[in-house]
């Protein structure tokens, strides 16, 4: 079979895809995977050692774009998530419309099967046109309207208040994305859609939700069309390109900092860092007053420029980047930001988090991971100082509750093959659609 994905965003959007289209290989397909990144990371060592082509499709504006300072905008935005969703939708997707349709129409036409972003609604529209089927990849599970949860960015007042703020979240969507949703599928000769969360965002065919049991409600009835197929896992996958020094595995720094004296803390804001040295600088300074107050000892990730390094004493290592399914078992706790791949990479290492929530579904991470047991809280980015974060961590050092919870659901996470279950649902769709 020949598959098809096509993804948006910034490295946790890219991961389960990798991770997706490298089972896809194994499993005996012909795969191709158009990314359209926010960071522009090069993923083609990836590609080329399992076996897969990648393209990228990147968004033509990018370089007239101070990133920093539109991600600190939204970042200041959190207590309104459609004014970040404004932001990131008029700076990052919308403007790569255009190229994201045109490499979406290239991918259907040599494809069997597609698989998308749920952002990636070319991709749909061209599926639709080639007549071939499409699966939605959710890399979150609160995306589609419960009476159990309510979407992110909502107070829960109660089982009371959680439909009006589905029906909230629904009328803010689709007064950002409906129109140009339907601009683009009105050109192509389709009909318009009436909501985007329900249909535009999802398929009717299938939607696979890249999350684990471990933490999906179990209260959750999805629909038929809705299958959780459990933590598309990324081990084994490295980020750095096939010709970089910095080869799958630890590096000799960090096998050593590790075996040495008492577990560290692991430190990383994942793609909220940049080599711009503004999106890290104020982070740094909160973290090293914090190590340096408890006395442990930190990994801390930081994408420093080439030839740049900062000193911080024997009892932190700075690293640009390092596998976290090898890191995090070894370490104490991780404090991050929530993204959907940290979040269960920590929690799949058996190791208590952190979150440090900075903008979308990243403070959802974080109330999830307090709600099963392995985090004893989140703060805002906007919130984020010395004392609060030491709060938090001297919870964690002093209560084994988080490490025994955050082991027993590491096992549940082991268990699970997420993305032999997504293969074989996407393998039943192209059957069914045979028929």
């Amino acid at each position: 079979m020949r598959v098809g994905l096509q993804t948006w965003g910034s490295e946790g959007d890219i991961q389960p895809f990798l991770a997706l289209a490298a089972g896809l290989v194994k499993a005996g397909h012909q795969v191709k995977l158009c990314i359209t990144e926010v960071a522009e990371r090069d993923y083609s060592g990836i590609a080329l050692r399992h076996g897969f082509e990648i393209v990228n499709a990147p968004n033509p504006y990018l370089s007239s774009v101070d990133i920093i300072d539109k991600m600190g905008q939204a970042f200041k935005a959190f207590r309104d998530p459609a004014a970040q969703l404004k932001i990131i939708n008029r700076y990052f997707l919308y403007p790569a419309e255009a190229v994201m349709f045109d490499a979406a129409v290239e991918l259907c036409a040599n494809s069997d099967l597609v698989v998308r972003h749920i952002f990636c609604y070319q991709t749909q529209i061209a599926a639709e046109l080639a007549a071939i089927p499409v699966a939605t990849l959710y890399p979150i599970h609160n995306i589609l309207p419960n009476p159990h949860q309510p979407p992110f960015g909502a107070v829960n007042l109660g089982r009371w208040s959680i439909p009006f703020w589905w029906k909230l979240a629904q009328l803010l969507i689709n007064k950002i994305f409906l129109e140009q949703i339907n601009r683009l599928r009105t050109s192509q000769g389709l009909y318009a859609i009436g909501d985007v969360l329900t249909e535009g965002w999802c398929n009717q065919t299938l939607n696979l939700i890249a999350a684990s049991s471990a933490i999906c409600r179990p209260q959750l009835k999805w629909p038929k069309n809705f299958k959780v197929c459990g933590f598309l896992n990324g081990s084994g996958l490295d980020q750095t390109n096939q010709n970089s020094q910095n080869a799958r595995g630890l590096s000799p720094q960090v096998h050593d900092f590790l075996k040495d004296k008492e577990p560290p803390i692991y430190f990383s804001f994942g793609s909220m860092f940049t080599l711009d040295e503004r999106s890290w600088r104020e982070a740094f300074s909160v973290w090293t007053d914090v190590v340096n107050e408890l006395g442990v000892r930190a990994i801390f990730q930081i994408p420093l420029p080439s030839g740049k390094s900062l000193d911080c004493g024997p009892n932190v290592l700075i690293v640009p980047r390092t596998p976290h399914d090898l890191v995090f078992p070894f370490c104490s706790m991780v404090i991050h930001h929530g993204g959907a791949g940290t979040s269960q990479s920590s929690l799949i290492s058996g190791c208590p988090s952190i979150v440090v929530a900075h903008i979308a579904d990243q403070p959802f991470w974080g109330s999830e991971l307090k709600r099963i047991g392995v985090s004893p809280g989140f703060i805002l980015r906007k919130d984020l100082s010395k004392n609060k974060l030491i709060k938090y961590i001297n919870l964690i050092l002093k209560n084994p509750k988080y490490r025994i919870n955050a082991s027993g659901l590491a096992q549940i996470m082991k268990d699970e093959k997420g993305v032999s279950i997504a293969i074989r649902a996407l393998e039943e769709l192209k059957n069914s659609s045979a028929l």
